[in-house]
């Protein structure tokens, strides 16, 4: 979403007289970057509304770029870029047009290891170990890539010596992740999905913590340009007006 001046600015302003004209580009720089931050607030506030338990990633997902007197227009737009992680564009441009959604990373590594079909995505199941936002731990996920050998480093993977170390544990409860992979026949009479197998002294038990379905589609839930084109004219001109009188009070 972006901002700019021209012609409203030429509306606004004919008014003034030449002394108050040459604070016009400061105040209209002021004022666009004012209201991309609004606009930025309200995007924030409707993921709030929209999305069950965003996590604070996504509520600050958005990017702003603000105006300078040379350049006479701001941005508002949904980060493309992560440090760590799926950058926020990926698996928000789902909920703002609709389709299919990305795969996650850990999906990927699952497929490249043989571990799950190309053609699915995965859904937690009882299992799984949900943080406050309904997202599986990183550390489920790190045991269960390495039970599976599916982690991207092979150091990282669990060793038969190391598999045979935490059966001897398990009458402290040991927990080993499989995947019931249509090739896997020994697993065919589960749904497709990723299991862990709990051990104790006297038995054991499965619960399935993924559960392999057709790609998932996404109806559009975030209406990302609608907030922005009905919040951006409104705003405008309330925060070019203080713009101007704060220019004016500041001059020398």
């Amino acid at each position: 979403m972006v901002l700019n001046v021209q012609g409203d600015v030429r509306e606004i302003t004919r008014h003034l007289d030449v002394t108050m004209r040459r604070h016009i580009p400061f105040a209209s720089a002021l004022a666009l970057t004012r209201t991309v931050q609004f606009i930025a607030a309200k995007e924030s506030e409707e993921m709030a509304r929209v999305f069950d338990r965003p996590t604070p990633f996504t509520l600050n997902a958005l990017y702003i770029r603000p105006a300078t007197k040379q350049r006479l227009w701001a941005e508002v737009k949904i980060k493309d870029e992560a440090f760590k992680g799926t950058p926020a564009i990926k698996y928000l441009a789902p909920q703002i047009f609709g389709g299919m959604r990305g795969r996650k990373a850990y999906e990927k590594q699952l497929i490249r290891a043989g571990m799950m079909p190309a053609d699915m995505v995965t859904v937690p199941g009882q299992g799984a170990e949900l943080d406050q936002y309904g997202n599986m731990k990183p550390t489920q996920i790190s045991q269960m890539l390495s039970d599976l050998r599916a982690r991207r480093d092979p150091l990282q993977n669990v060793t038969p010596r190391s598999a045979q170390r935490r059966m001897r544990s398990r009458i402290r409860r040991a927990t080993f992740y499989f995947s019931t992979h249509p090739t896997n026949t020994r697993t065919a009479h589960l749904r497709g999905g990723i299991y862990k197998r709990l051990h104790f002294g006297f038995g054991s038990s499965i619960k399935p913590v993924l559960i392999f379905v057709k790609s998932a589609r996404y109806r559009r839930r975030f209406d990302f340009y609608r907030i922005a084109d009905q919040v951006g004219p409104l705003r405008w001109p309330l925060e070019f007006a203080l713009a101007m009188r704060q220019a004016m009070r500041t001059a020398r």
